[in-house]
């Protein structure tokens, strides 16, 4: 069966919404690194946004996000 748009769209935003709740947590852990986040957790992560990407292409999930991890924070200068 074959999700629609609305599904896709809700279960994308459940993950950035654990995301950003776990932030703290997950940064001691993947540091430095790309996630690949479902059904609310990191099912790959690694320091190549490739290696992400293809573990993404391998689940076929289209309702995954990936983020990435930074414990320093980054100032912006305008």
């Amino acid at each position: 069966m074959k999700e629609n748009a609305e599904q896709l769209f809700r279960a994308s935003c459940d993950n950035l919404r654990w995301f950003e709740e776990n932030y703290d947590r997950l940064k001691r852990k993947y540091d430095g690194k790309w996630v690949l986040i479902q059904d609310r957790k990191v099912v790959a992560s690694s320091r190549s946004f490739k290696n992400v990407i293809t573990s993404l292409k391998e689940c076929d999930r289209r309702d995954a996000i990936v983020e990435y991890i930074q414990s320093e924070q980054i100032e912006l200068i305008f």
